[in-house]
């Protein structure tokens, strides 16, 4: 047992320091634009529209908290990308194999988040949060800028 678990250890440790630089400049990201703007979402700081992925952060930390119903409202379709992220680490780091039997999940789970995207946006959009427009995006700072 404790093969196995610094086996999985070493793999971890291994995909971290290859994609150090990666993860680096994304938090760093990550934290200036949730200092300066209070989100991260690049497409709601360019457009001020929510994106397919709008609320997915907020849904995993509600279900982490013990709030499912609130995770669902958030994001409905965060338990099958909870889903395919949990099987991709028990593919990737406890049983070492590759991540290519997730293709077809992946992309069943990507064209479900456009769908129910396409569905919020219809019914839920502007009005209820995540799906709400935010004002203050650079596209408007530009427009507003130029009109004036």
């Amino acid at each position: 047992m404790r093969e196995t678990l610094n086996i999985i250890k070493s793999r971890i440790i291994k995909d971290l320091r290859r994609n150090a630089a990666f993860i680096i400049i994304v938090a760093v990201l990550w934290g200036i634009l949730n200092l300066l703007f209070h989100r991260f979402c690049p497409v709601v700081l360019l457009c001020g529209y929510p994106c397919p992925g709008c609320g997915i952060t907020r849904a995993f930390w509600a279900f982490v908290t013990l709030h499912p119903v609130k995770a669902f409202h958030y994001n409905p379709v965060y338990p099958l990308w909870l889903a395919v992220l949990l099987t991709a680490f028990w593919m990737r780091y406890v049983r070492g194999k590759s991540l290519k039997g997730l293709y077809y999940p992946l992309l069943f789970t990507g064209v479900l988040t456009i769908v129910v995207y396409i569905y919020r946006m219809i019914f839920m959009f502007p009005g209820d949060e995540p799906m709400v427009y935010v004002h203050d995006n650079l596209f408007s700072i530009i427009r507003s800028f130029f009109n004036s």
